[in-house]
């Protein structure tokens, strides 16, 4: 390898970034179509008012019983005509524009989907090798070497499993694998109908078909018992907060079990991953996401890289339980466990999220010794959001530190780092 030449990454190096790239794609119109809406609520308003205030000045009313018409002279039609189509423009795209985000959801999923696949054919090259596809001959001798038209019948296959339906691609994962990860999926019901859902948007205008009836029907999908064909579905902000939640937790579990179940010896990146991922869904207040993830990947029969990393999801599950105002959850969740041979890092973490602040404050002068811990992690950890606000706390900050405490914002550089030493082993 040249001096210029990347290293070769390790597939699962691969994968991590994908997931990494996945939940910041889906995130980004998550946080974007409220600010969209907002926009657009605020244009139809503004349309509505000079529609309306042309026609009470330019217009004549007429009583014709059942409602009202009016009359416009000829000179004034035009300006009449482009006012209501601004108007019913802005209603348009308040219908359409939380239709395309949710087809934008589903798409990302496709995307990653076909990058976790890959994924599988580098682990597991068996599997691309049992492939039936065929490659004309006119086609194979324009390949350079063997690698090349490997990666033609990878780009095939791909195809080939994300132009199936979305029930239909866990059956196929389920028959390369053989494990069925809709199993005991609480989400699965979500995901099908949205999938579905989608699949109207696309091709039927929204429209409800028999075909969104029957597999709605089959997977147990919550679904108004009135709605019949040809009946229009509409995305509310309700709707499409669940459409995301789902999209990413069931994208996450679906890539960390391929990861796990086909390379269990790089279970570090797969912990790490999944740490940082739910670290920064706590600190954006995501705690319903990081609890869908942490309840599953805190499951005894999952295996982890070390102890020291599994506390760590567990302290981080019961934080998540605690901020979401499920104070009980969390007391259970840390009970199950014996800490006491654990460094004061973790013991200061059960401190705080057990209200025990004279503990903390005992644990906060043993570890300004500690080099591996800093104090900016008081200033930008999510797990001491309620013992920054104790009165006391401020004082025992600046006696371990020699300074007074002040809350400023980071830089995503800063973030970067604070993630990376959250990940550093405690000192025991």
């Amino acid at each position: 390898m040249s001096e210029t030449e990347a290293p070769i990454k390790h597939p699962t190096q691969i994968l991590s970034d994908d997931i990494v790239s996945f939940t910041q794609d889906i995130e980004c119109l998550h946080t974007t179509l409220p600010l969209i809406m907002i926009i657009m609520g605020t244009v139809h308003e503004e349309t509505h008012k000079r529609f309306h205030a042309f026609i009470d000045e330019h217009s004549e009313k007429i009583e014709t019983g059942e409602e009202n018409t009016y009359a416009l002279k000829v000179e004034d039609a035009a300006e009449h005509d482009r006012l209501k189509r601004q108007h019913n423009n802005s209603l348009t795209a308040m219908r359409l524009i939380p239709r395309h985000f949710i087809t934008s959801l589903v798409s990302q999923y496709d995307s990653f989907l076909g990058r976790v696949i890959r994924f599988i054919f580098a682990i597991k090259p068996k599997i691309l090798n049992a492939s039936e596809k065929n490659i004309p001959y006119t086609d194979l001798i324009q390949f350079a070497n063997i690698d090349a038209a490997r990666e033609y019948i990878m780009e095939k296959e791909v195809d080939f499993v994300i132009r199936k339906s979305h029930v239909e691609q866990f059956a196929w994962l389920k028959d390369k694998l053989g494990t069925p990860f809709n199993k005991d999926l609480k989400s699965w019901p979500v995901f099908v109908e949205l999938t579905e859902c989608r699949n109207l948007f696309v091709h039927c205008d929204g429209r409800v078909s028999s075909q969104y009836l029957k597999v709605c029907s089959e997977h147990k999908c919550n679904i108004a018992p009135t709605l019949n064909v040809g009946d229009q579905v509409k995305v509310n902000p309700q709707y499409f907060e669940d459409a995301y939640k789902c999209i990413y937790e069931i994208g996450v579990k679906l890539a960390h079990v391929i990861w796990r179940r086909l390379s269990p010896d790089h279970l570090k990146g797969a912990d790490d991953n999944i740490i940082s991922i739910t670290y920064d869904l706590i600190e954006k207040r995501e705690f319903d996401l990081a609890i869908r993830l942490l309840d599953f990947f805190t499951q005894d029969h999952i295996k982890h890289s070390s102890d020291i990393n599994r506390r760590m999801m567990i302290i981080n599950r019961a934080q998540a339980y605690k901020w979401a105002k499920d104070n009980d959850t969390c007391n259970k969740i840390l009970s199950k466990l014996d800490w006491s041979a654990s460094g004061d890092k973790f013991k200061l973490a059960l401190a705080v999220l057990r209200e025990k602040y004279d503990d903390a404050y005992n644990l906060m002068k043993r570890l300004k010794h500690d080099e591996t811990f800093f104090k900016t992690f008081y200033k930008d950890w999510p797990l001491f959001m309620e013992l920054r606000k104790q009165e006391a706390f401020a004082s025992v900050y600046e006696e371990c530190y020699g300074e007074p405490f002040k809350m400023q914002q980071k830089t995503e550089e800063e973030k970067k780092e604070n993630i990376e030493q959250y990940n550093q082993p405690d000192a025991e």
